[in-house]
C-alpha cells in the first residue's frame, strides 16, 4: 500500500493565487505515482474561505482523490480561523476570531469533503472526529486538534487542544481494533515537537512568538494513549517545515507547509509505502526546474519488531 502525505497547502485564491498552480502541480504529481491513498493533514484553505476549499475539493476530484478509500482530509487552524492576510491584520485578527462560529465552520469542512467520512468508524452523532477508516491492513485515526478562541489561552487561534471528552472517544475507537493485526496511522494538524528558530532578526522573533501561539496543550496526554494503543506513527502539520522525529518510541512524521513555508521554493509530499510488516517513508521534493530529489527519511518493521531505524 502506497500512501501519500501532505499539509499546509494554505489555498489562498483570493490574496495568493499563484499558489493554485502549485498546488494543482503537487497533486498531479501524487497523481502520477499512482498512490492508494492521500492523507492532507489541515490548512487545506489559508483565509477559511469556503470557495478555496470547494476549488480544492474540485481538484483533488479531478486527479481520482475524493473517496473515503483514497482520500483522508483534517481540517487545520486556517481552515476554521483563517489568518492574518497583511501585517497590519495581525492587531485586528484576534477580534476576528472572536466572531467566528467555530462549530459552524467545522461543519463546513466537514460537509464540503462528506464524500470522504462515507463508512467511517465514530461514537459521535453530532461531529465527524475523532473517526476511524479501515482500509488494506491500516486504519487512519482523524483527530480535530484545533482549539476554540479564547482571548487569554487562544487568541490568534493556533494553539491546539484535544478535551477530554474528545480524548476518551479516541481510547474508545482504538479498543475496537487492540487485537487487530493492523498498523495505526494518527492524522492531526498540531506538531509533538519544539519549534525550531530558522530565521534572525524580526522573522526570528515572530518565530518566538509563535512558539508561544502555536503550541498543542495536554499533548502529553495523547502521547501516552498513543503509547497504550501501540500507534505507528503519527502524521500532522502546523510548523512549517518537514522532520521526522519520535517522542516516548513513537513515530512522528511533519509535513508542513507542502507548497509554501521556510524550506524553499520546492513542492514536497512525503510518500509512504507499507508491504510485509514494514513502512518505508521518502520525501519527494519537485524544483522549480521540474526536477525531483528523492530522500529517505526512515524505515520500521511494526508487526515483529517494534523499534524505530531512520537511515
Amino acid at each position: 500500500m502506497k500512501i501519500a502525505h501532505i499539509s499546509d497547502i494554505h489555498l489562498n485564491t483570493l490574496f495568493n493565487d499563484s499558489n493554485l498552480l502549485r498546488v494543482k502541480r503537487l497533486i498531479k504529481y501524487i497523481s502520477s505515482l499512482s498512490v492508494n491513498h492521500l492523507i492532507i493533514t489541515g490548512d487545506l484553505a489559508d483565509n477559511a474561505d469556503e470557495s478555496d476549499l470547494l476549488i480544492l475539493k474540485k481538484m483533488l476530484s479531478k486527479f481520482g482523490f475524493l473517496s473515503n478509500l483514497n482520500l483522508t482530509v483534517i481540517p487545520g487552524n486556517h481552515d476554521i480561523f483563517g489568518g492574518p492576510q497583511k501585517p497590519v491584520d495581525i492587531f485586528s485578527f484576534p477580534e476576528r476570531c472572536k466572531e467566528v462560529d467555530y462549530r459552524a465552520k467545522l461543519n463546513l469542512f466537514s460537509d464540503i469533503f462528506k464524500e470522504t467520512f462515507y463508512d467511517t468508524l465514530s461514537v459521535d452523532d453530532e461531529s465527524q472526529f475523532p473517526f476511524i477508516k479501515e482500509l488494506d491492513g491500516v486504519i487512519i485515526l482523524g483527530i480535530n486538534s484545533i482549539a476554540e478562541y479564547s482571548k487569554y489561552k487562544n487568541p490568534f487561534a493556533s494553539n491546539g487542544e484535544v478535551k477530554l471528552n474528545h480524548f476518551n472517544k479516541i481510547d474508545e475507537l482504538l479498543k475496537k481494533f487492540a487485537d487487530k493485526d493492523v498498523f495505526k496511522i494518527v492524522a492531526i494538524h498540531h506538531h509533538f515537537n519544539k519549534m525550531k528558530n530558522t530565521k534572525r532578526s524580526i522573522a526570528g522573533l515572530w518565530q518566538n512568538i509563535e512558539k508561544q501561539t502555536m503550541k498543542l496543550k495536554k499533548k502529553k496526554r495523547l502521547i501516552s494513549l498513543f503509547q497504550k494503543h501501540n500507534i505507528g506513527l503519527v502524521l500532522h502539520g502546523h510548523i512549517h517545515y518537514n522532520e521526522f522525529y519520535e517522542r516516548k518510541g513513537i513515530a512522528f512524521l511533519n509535513a508542513g507547509a507542502s507548497t509554501v513555508g521556510y524550506t524553499g521554493k520546492s513542492l514536497r509530499v512525503n510518500i509512504l509505502e507499507l508491504e510485509q510488516g514494514r513502512v518505508h517513508c521518502k520525501l519527494h521534493k519537485l524544483t522549480e526546474s521540474g526536477e525531483v530529489k528523492i530522500e529517505e527519511l526512515f524505515r520500521k518493521e511494526y508487526r515483529t519488531v517494534l523499534k524505530l531505524s531512520p537511515i
